[in-house]
């Protein structure tokens, strides 16, 4: 085995950097061509002028379809995510606060190099590897020493080897993510926001207060009653949907007496259509208003006794571990605040094997499906990522067009 090949071996180096005349540190990764990086440093250093508290300025990167990044989010519901992935190139055009550079080009004040320990963390023993910009992105925010901005004005056209190169000295690395989940407590790619609240010593990450805010009071059921219900019996687009999603999820669920779960259920459509399939469900909701009329919804179609509705949080749920063969989180992803801690508890009370289907409207640039309720979109990337991160296997994806837009991933506990 080639050193290369061993997930064990040191990352390679992955940043170079030096000093600018101006004391401040030109760094940038190994897929960038140092010519290409010190064209930049002049639109970068000028960032420093234009923003207070600046710390670390990221060129904006891009690709032949689109922004590949504007910065980076780690402390994030999504987790690991580049800002402005998938946009149209012609987007982005102004600069963003972000959490940190995860690769291309950055200029860094000197004295927040010197307090984040830059020499060390972005030297390759350190073992960081590709998530050594990353870190210490982030490393200047945990000791207060500066904001990072993302620059429209440096723009660096990026190879096509950047991304596999990241994923496999990055996020595809044992060591590199054993550094950094050493290092900070939590995974890059699924930081649980709630336990970084609890963490003192990581209380200056929490500065981006949209990625913080709660859910609005979803009052849907109060004006609208059971309107899933309503909808499959009067839309043919959403019965087709609904039939397809539950059908599929029935195909490939293991056989057991256990029950299936559906989290976030509101009026519990989909667990009444699981009965219907000749297992037994659970409907899990956070609002009484949804429990009430789901449970009016059932024993009018007869499945009151093959449906136990249950008021609970998707983080905080009143289940005993591996109670469940099977589960649904159809619809729901997209309004939580925290998915990393609903994750982790759906794969608690799953079974060893068991399945678990994920329905959510794909992101779309410029758009959101619902801005009142959804507070966070996925692409297909963000989303598979995820669900790894909290430990699932990822068995199939899929698509639904048409009158709906939605990425669908069946994954195992």
């Amino acid at each position: 085995m080639h050193a290369s090949e061993d997930p064990l071996a040191p990352p390679a180096a992955f940043a170079t950097h030096e000093r600018l005349p101006s004391g401040r540190i030109l760094a940038w990764d190994a897929t960038v061509d140092a010519a290409d990086a010190r064209r930049l440093a002049p639109a970068l250093e000028a960032a420093f002028g234009l923003h207070d508290s600046l710390a670390l300025a990221v060129a904006k990167r891009l690709r032949a379809d689109g922004v590949s990044a504007h910065g980076a989010f780690v402390v994030h519901p999504k987790g690991f995510v580049r800002n402005g992935r998938g946009a149209p190139r012609e987007a982005e055009r102004f600069d963003v606060e972000v959490d940190a550079a995860d690769g291309g080009v950055v200029v860094i004040d000197g004295e927040a190099f010197i307090v984040a320990r830059g020499e060390t963390i972005l030297d390759p023993r350190a073992g960081y590897g590709a998530l050594a910009l990353l870190a210490l992105s982030l490393e200047i925010r945990r000791r207060r020493a500066g904001r990072a901005i993302a620059v429209a004005a440096a723009v660096l056209e990026e190879s096509p080897a950047s991304d596999a190169r990241f994923e496999r000295d990055g996020l595809a690395s044992e060591v590199a993510m054993s550094h950094f989940r050493v290092h900070f407590g939590f995974d890059v790619t699924a930081c649980d926001l709630d336990a970084l609240r609890a963490n003192a010593s990581l209380a200056s990450l929490r500065w981006n207060a949209q990625a913080w805010g709660a859910p609005a009071s979803f009052e849907k059921y109060d004006a609208r009653g059971a309107y899933h219900w309503n909808l499959y019996a009067t839309h043919d687009a959403y019965r087709r949907r609904a039939d397809t999603l539950v059908s599929f999820l029935a195909a490939n669920m293991p056989k057991s007496a256990l029950p299936v779960l559906d989290v976030g259920a509101g009026d519990a459509l989909f667990a009444g259509l699981v009965a219907k399939h000749g297992a037994r469900a659970v409907a899990l909701d956070p609002e009484p208003e949804a429990i009430a009329v789901a449970r009016a919804a059932l024993a009018q179609a007869g499945l009151a006794q093959a449906v136990e509705c249950v008021q609970g949080s998707a983080e905080t749920m009143p289940f005993a571990a591996g109670a469940f063969r099977a589960a649904m989180l159809l619809d729901v992803i997209e309004h939580l605040r925290n998915p990393v801690r609903a994750l982790a508890e759906i794969k608690r009370v799953l079974a060893p094997g068991a399945a678990l289907l994920v329905a959510t409207p794909i992101w779309k640039y410029g758009h959101r499906n619902d801005p009142v309720y959804h507070l966070d979109e996925y692409r297909e990337e963000e989303l598979t990522r995820q669900l790894r991160a909290c430990g699932f296997e990822i068995a199939n994806t899929a698509r639904i067009k048409g009158a709906y837009d939605d990425i669908v991933v069946l994954a195992r506990a």
